[in-house]
């Protein structure tokens, strides 16, 4: 398996495939991120079709053992957030590549 996708090559893709700047992808790039962000941390769902949903959930308090001395401790209640991929994703990597998960609706 090979490194990690990162922000800059996201935005590279987003050059070499839509034709903009350099920093203009950049742009797109932190500006998605920044709303998902915010969306998320409003507790909502973000749901992107063929692709998968991002759901914020509330995980309660729970018991635990502390690695270090075996003692009993308390692990606080937080929010997270889970993937959920969806059917279309799923198969694409399960297979390996094969059908386009975002295909070109002809300019939507």
């Amino acid at each position: 398996m090979s490194g990690a996708l990162t922000r800059k090559d996201l935005a590279g893709r987003i050059n070499e495939r839509m034709g903009f700047s350099v920093r203009g992808s950049r742009k797109v790039v932190d500006a998605l991120l920044e709303i998902m962000k915010e969306s998320l941390g409003d507790g909502k769902k973000i749901k992107i079709v063929r692709f998968g949903s991002l759901v914020p959930v509330e995980k309660r308090a729970r018991r635990g053992v502390n690695p270090a001395d075996g003692t009993s401790i308390t692990i606080a209640s937080r929010r997270t957030v889970v993937f959920r991929p969806s059917k279309v994703l799923k198969g694409m990597v399960n297979a390996g590549g094969g059908e386009e998960i975002l295909p070109d609706r002809g300019g939507e």
